[in-house]
This record gives C-alpha cells, structure tokens and sequence, in this order.
C-alpha cells in the first residue's frame, strides 16, 4: 500500500479536567482515557484578537488536531495594546494584582470557553515573568508588590477559574523565579485556597527541568523541558528518569520562523521527546504566538497564513501518527534493545529514537535522516511483524512488508529527508499510520 491516509476528523472525546493517570506517565480525562498533548503556543490569544478571530483561530486548530494552547492571561509586551486586551481593557485598573479589571477577564472568560467548546485544554499562564525579569513580563511589577498583593491576585483568579474544566495552571515565565520565589508561592497558594482541582506545571528558564527550582512543591504536578538544545533527547531523558515519577511534555524549543530552524527540526522536536517517554509537545511559530502584533519578531505579521505553514501541518501528522497507535503505552529504547544497530551517536543530530509499547502491540522509530537501522522484532508480541514507513513531512504511510519476529532486520527508508518506521504486531491489523484513531 502506498501513499495511505486514512485521516478521520478530529473529534472532542476528551472529558475535562484532566488528571494524572495511575502510572504519572501521562493524563487522562475523567473516564480514564488517555489524553494526548498536541499543543501550540498561543501567547496572545487573550490580548491580541478580537472574538470573532479567537473563533477563526480554534477552529483552525482544532481540525488539526490540537487539544492543548498555551496562553498568557495577562500579557505585559506582545499584544499591539498590551497590558490592554484588542478592546482597549487593561486586566487592572491602578496598581498591578489587586485592582483587576473585570471587564478585561470577561474576554478571556470567552477565550477560555471558546477553547472549551472545541474540546481544548488551555494552558493558562497567571503571572508571566518575563525574561530576566525585564519588560517582557511582570517581573519589575512582582519585585515592587507585597507579599499580600500577589496573594489577591492569585484568589481573584483562582476564584474565577476554578470552575473552569479545560485549564491547567501554568507558574512562572521565561526566566529563573528563584529571586521573587516567597512571591510568586504567594500567588499559587491565593489559587489553592479556591481552586484544588487543577493540575499546575511551571515555566522557567531555558535548559533547566521545570521540577527543579521547585523540588518538593506538592502543587507542581508536572514536570517539562524547555530548551533550545539540537540535542534536546538529553534533557528528556532526565525528565523522564526523574523521581518521584511526573509526567513531562516539551514545553518550548525553536519556533517556525526563528532560530533560522527548519521543519525538519521542527519535526525533530515533536518526535524525539514522544520517543523519549513525553506525553507530549508545544510546538510554536511565529507569527502566531503574538498573532502579528509585532514584525519585529521575525518579519512577518500575517498569522492566518501560517496557520497553515509546513510547521502546523506537520504537527497535525504528529497527532494523527500517535493517536493511531497505542502511544500511552510507549516505553523509550534507551538501551538500545529494539533499534540495535545504526541509532548514531547521541549528542548528534541525527541520532535515532525510538519506544516500543509494552504489551507488544508496536514499535517506533523516528529517523532524522536516511539511515540503514537494524530492528529487533522479537519486542512484538505476535508471531508476524507488519512494518511501514510514515513520511513525517506528507502525513503519507507506505507498508514494507510482513516478517517472523523470530530475527533482527535491516531497515533503510524509500528516499532521503527524515522518517518513522513503524512495526506492529500484524494479528492486530491496525490501520496505516496516521489513519484512524484508535487512541
């Protein structure tokens, strides 16, 4: 078979809010499914667009496939306006966190439930730091409050949210929160003493696990890796071999359009961290992160186009590849013991990952270049190994054959650039890669 795709719509079959699941490798809804986390950085979705371009904005990414968005409630720099939403409503009327604007949270109450109509999770973000604490984020203004100040202002929104199922908390921005730490504990414990339900991860600085400045904060409920490494396996690894056990996802790397990045790269940072035990990933690009508030960025303004940029679509491929799949059962072959030979060197870039399920059931292997691998198929748990190769760039899956698991085999892909292979237990007869969802 040749050229399959197989693509059903994507459909809300998740029920919020979200939950760890029993093993603290993933998430799952309320009825235990596991939730795939396909997301997108959409910094200024509350800032910057109007409501009818908040509904243009998710229904786009919701047919592709998105269940995740990743959003500032109170932008300092990146909208045209900011502090004050597209309607000209800053979120405080005199002094930061404790004279809030209700107004302006009424848009981003139909933000959130728009997100929430769609069946997406919102990733929202309550005090934004900003680099070094610069003018990016709200850090000067955290320096200059009271203990007390930002203690309001995490009640007032933890108040306001917490009926609110399609949110997970998201601490912090951008830089090291070590220096106003008593502060912004202050804000997540105003959340807590309203909202107990959600789940809370961090963001900080660059190549640092987000677990670490806050080691042995119960409310911190997952960990993720924010780095701009070429390499980035590495730090997935330590995330995943973190303990206690957290569920990770990739937070932030490169976006389209910086970083002189490629989609290949871009591809790379989805695939490597769901082979190396995530449960998902933030991919972002710009313009759309500040939806064209500034071409200072990276020249560009014209958010809707890039909706459907290489970058998007390939994130689409990457949701339909997993979700295909039992993915939550992945387990990473950092030991080598299913892809044997021709993995590469790690520390390189074209260095091969790979997880096979553990009830047998698949194996995947991303490949970042043309490269000869060796297989062990006897980690299928069948007598007969159906194995294809899915075109990461096209969402296309083309079947290699059906083989004993009884022997090692040899795999090259059909052309150059990057590729999956993938290698199910054929007693199953799953569906090309990429096609129907199972998962």
């Amino acid at each position: 078979m040749t050229g399959c795709r197989l693509f059903q719509s994507p459909r809300d079959d998740y029920t919020y809010p979200l939950k760890l699941s029993e093993g603290k490798r993933f998430l799952t809804d309320r009825k235990d499914k596991p939730f795939f986390w396909s997301g997108e950085a959409a910094w200024s979705l509350i800032v910057q667009l109007n409501r009818e371009e908040v509904d243009y904005y998710l229904d786009d990414r919701k047919q592709k496939g998105f269940t995740i968005l990743l959003v500032n409630l109170i932008d300092h720099k990146f909208g045209s306006n900011a502090p004050a939403n597209i309607y000209n409503e800053p979120p405080f009327f005199n002094k930061p966190f404790t004279s809030p604007n209700d107004n302006y949270f009424t848009h981003a109450d139909y933000v959130i439930h728009a997100a929430a109509h769609r069946g997406m999770v919102v990733l929202l973000c309550p005090l934004y730091l900003g680099w070094d604490y610069g003018d990016e984020g709200w850090g000067a203004e955290v320096k200059s409050a009271d203990l007390s100040d930002l203690r309001t202002w995490g009640q007032y929104v933890g108040k306001r949210y917490a009926d609110d199922d399609n949110i997970i908390w998201c601490i912090g921005g951008d830089t090291d929160p070590l220096p106003q730490k008593d502060k912004v504990l202050e804000c997540v414990k105003g959340i807590l003493e309203y909202d107990n339900r959600h789940l809370f991860t961090a963001h900080n600085n660059p190549e640092l696990l987000t677990i670490v400045p806050w080691k042995d904060e119960n409310w911190l409920t997952i960990n993720n890796v924010y780095t701009y490494s070429t390499s980035l396996y590495d730090l997935c690894k330590s995330a995943y071999d973190q303990k206690p056990l957290m569920p990770y996802f990739m937070m932030e790397s490169a976006y389209e359009n910086e970083h002189n990045v490629t989609p290949q790269r871009l591809r790379s940072e989805a695939y490597w961290p769901l082979l190396s035990g995530a449960m998902g990933h933030i991919f972002g690009n710009c313009p759309i992160w500040h939806f064209g508030s500034d071409s200072g960025w990276c020249g560009i303004t014209d958010w809707k186009t890039q909706l459907n940029y290489p970058g998007s679509v390939s994130m689409d491929y990457v949701q339909r590849l997993f979700r295909s799949r039992p993915w939550h059962l992945l387990v990473p072959d950092f030991d080598h013991k299913v892809v044997t030979e021709g993995y590469g060197q790690r520390g390189s870039t074209d260095y091969i990952t790979a997880a096979y399920a553990s009830d047998g059931t698949t194996i995947i292997a991303y490949l970042p270049v043309k490269s000869e691998v060796t297989v062990n198929l006897s980690e299928i748990s069948g007598k007969k190994a159906r194995c294809w190769w899915y075109n990461p760039g096209t969402g296309t899956a083309t079947e290699t054959g059906t083989f004993p698991v009884s022997v090692a085999r040899q795999f090259i892909p059909p052309s150059e650039g990057d590729w999956i292979l993938v290698i199910d237990d054929a007693s199953i007869n799953y569906p090309p890669p990429g096609g129907e969802r199972f998962f």
